[in-house]
């Protein structure tokens, strides 16, 4: 099962407030809001994410919408994610942190 899509308020470490599309059930557990920005993500940039990992499940890249949550800031190393084909979510551990790449690409 598949989580359903739209788009979140990211905020960027350029202080910039920007329109980002994503799963949805990702977005609740990284601090995405339904997104009120008009100003789209720029292409060519990475956004800022955790590496997660669960027994049994493949590594889980999702993407951190705010900074300031606790799974960023190193207070909190779980995450609760959907995973297809398990009722209810899975607690994935948090095994990295890797920050926004900004690129002239795009």
């Amino acid at each position: 099962m598949a989580g359903a899509m739209g788009f979140f308020d990211y905020v960027s470490d350029n202080g910039t407030t920007y329109r980002l599309k994503g799963d949805a059930s990702n977005a609740a557990q990284t601090g995405g809001v339904t997104a009120t920005s008009t100003a789209w993500y720029p292409k060519g940039w990475v956004p800022r994410y955790v590496l997660a990992s669960a027994a049994g499940q493949p590594r889980r890249r999702v993407p951190v919408y705010d900074p300031t949550i606790g799974l960023w800031t190193g207070s909190a190393s779980a995450i609760a994610l959907q995973v297809a084909g398990t009722a209810g979510t899975v607690a994935f551990t948090v095994t990295g942190r890797f920050g926004e790449k900004r690129t002239s690409r795009g």
